[in-house]
């Protein structure tokens, strides 16, 4: 869906602007209508150890919002202006640059088992390591790191990874409907520089029918995703994307027809069609007739 409306630029905890306590849910009034009411009941946080004059653990919420919804997919909004014009796309811990490196060892700490069930003892953990690191991007001083294996999902935000200033968030959850997915395409996280798109980073999981996914910004333009083991990752540069247009991710089979399109900014229980397993079972979308059949992620 749309991004929050509400989020605003911060300096952390060095430049003066108020930040939110760690488990702090973001005001409602900063939440999109459309996909408000799907959020799940909360939200997986977690910061690093602070540096020594650091008094307590804090995050600035403000910065980015890491939502993760009933559909398991979470956005966030990134409005700071970049540092730097860094800007990586990494398939799998064999391409991560030294950031994305810092990045997806922080985010192992934060999600490891021991630390998820201090946080909720109820919750079975989803045990990750580096060879499930599926996706990672870096724009500027902000990274984004997936990691998906047969369990589940782990993903964080985390921005200045490896300094005193870093901070961030991170999300975790065991799939719901294990290998099925959505059809051929199933979109996990979406990261936009504006609210209404702008540049956009987006990556999820693709059934083994899935040869090749682009999206197609509704102006004449596309951007080619990377695939690899069954995860697409794709990153947008200068593209100036607005929700209006009708940006859709669009995939094709072995033979370059298209088989899938679905709109970008569309959230997962939002979709046009609904989805059943091999028995029959509705298992994503709203409750209509004739669903189409979901399809196995293709690792």
């Amino acid at each position: 869906g749309a991004q929050p409306p509400g989020a605003a630029a911060a300096r952390g905890d060095s430049g003066g602007e108020a930040v939110n306590d760690i488990l702090d849910l973001p005001a409602e009034r900063d939440l999109p209508p459309e996909t408000g009411h799907a959020m799940r009941a909360r939200i997986l946080g977690s910061v690093s150890p602070p540096p020594a004059r650091t008094p307590r653990l804090r995050i600035a919420v403000t910065v980015a919002v890491l939502l993760t919804v009933a559909s398991g997919a979470a956005a966030v909004v990134w409005q700071r202006p970049d540092r730097s014009t860094a800007q990586v796309l990494a398939m799998g811990a064999g391409e991560l640059s030294p950031t994305l490196q810092e990045a997806a060892e922080r985010c192992l700490q934060w999600n490891s088992p021991q630390r998820q069930t201090r946080q909720d003892p109820q919750e079975r953990p989803v045990p990750v390591s580096l060879a499930d690191l599926a996706v990672a991007t870096e724009r500027g001083d902000r990274t984004l790191v997936l990691f998906m294996n047969d369990v589940g999902y782990a993903t964080c935000d985390v921005e200045s990874p490896g300094t005193a200033r870093e901070s961030g968030g991170s999300a975790t959850e065991r799939w719901p409907h294990g290998d099925w997915l959505p059809g051929p395409v199933q979109r996990l996280l979406l990261t936009s520089t504006e609210h209404d798109g702008g540049d956009v980073n987006v990556s999820g999981r693709v059934s083994s029918r899935v040869h090749r996914l682009i999206l197609d910004h509704g102006d004449g333009h596309t951007t080619a995703a990377r695939l690899s083991e069954g995860a697409f990752g794709l990153t947008t540069s200068h593209a100036r994307l607005k929700a209006g247009n009708g940006p859709e991710l669009v995939s094709y089979d072995a033979k370059g027809a298209e088989i899938d399109r679905r709109p970008l900014f569309q959230a997962e229980d939002q979709l046009e069609h609904c989805y059943a397993s091999s028995d029959g079972k509705r298992i994503y979308g709203k409750p209509t007739s004739g669903c189409r059949p979901a399809e196995k992620w293709g690792r």
